[in-house]
């Protein structure tokens, strides 16, 4: 009897991998010594998330030619997509360095952490994390939950800096709807939120032994 499910799961990973081929040849990249076993490692995983966006797709296929330490390649692949090619510099730092992937993956999938240019920081290595683009349940509207989730994002989004020493700036999105939460009778809100927030990057950076810490902007004061 054939296997109907897995000849399915078979046509959509060679149906990726043709999509991936294709946009290695247009970058002329399909003749790398990894582009193949990149194609294949990237196809079994899009076959798994079928609804993989094309920014996401980028990421991913960059993150692989910096694994193999081909940083030209994962640059030419960033350059061509109009999602990250204003930031090219600033993923190729995120995507090369040494901390585990799969731990920010979600936030760069989902665009909830991203590079942001700003003209009152300079060239400082800027990321924005969008609270906006978290769905908050019931259950998680509680302020000590709240705040632990709040933590627990900023030490992983803090891998970000390790490349720059911990020179750079945390832009903070919709910060009032975390501060409605959590400080809902108090006029100081955004103060005790930015000190919050130095206060954990400042543990970041010392245990990372950084010479700079990422100083808190907040983006809708």
């Amino acid at each position: 009897m054939i296997d109907q499910v897995a000849t399915r799961a078979h046509s959509a990973r060679r149906l990726w991998f043709g999509t991936i081929q294709r946009l290695f040849q247009t970058l002329d990249l399909n003749e790398r010594e990894t582009a193949s076993e990149i194609s294949e490692s990237l196809a079994a995983f899009c076959e798994q998330h079928p609804h993989m966006p094309d920014h996401t797709l980028s990421l991913l296929m960059a993150r692989s030619f910096c694994a193999t330490g081909d940083r030209a390649a994962a640059d030419c692949v960033l350059r061509h997509d109009s999602a990250h090619s204003h930031h090219t510099n600033a993923w190729l730092d995120v995507l090369s360095a040494e901390y585990p992937f799969p731990d920010l993956y979600p936030l760069f999938s989902s665009r909830a952490l991203r590079p942001l240019r700003l003209k009152t920081v300079g060239e400082k290595t800027t990321w924005v994390l969008d609270l906006e683009k978290f769905h908050l349940s019931d259950a998680n509207r509680h302020e000590m939950i709240l705040m632990q989730t709040l933590r627990v994002l900023t030490e992983k989004v803090s891998n970000v800096w390790k490349k720059a020493d911990g020179r750079g700036t945390l832009v903070i999105k919709g910060h009032s709807r975390i501060s409605n939460l959590t400080y809902p009778r108090c006029g100081r809100a955004a103060p005790q939120m930015i000190s919050y927030l130095q206060d954990i990057l400042q543990r970041c950076a010392k245990r990372n032994g950084w010479s700079a810490v990422p100083s808190v902007l907040l983006l809708d004061l």
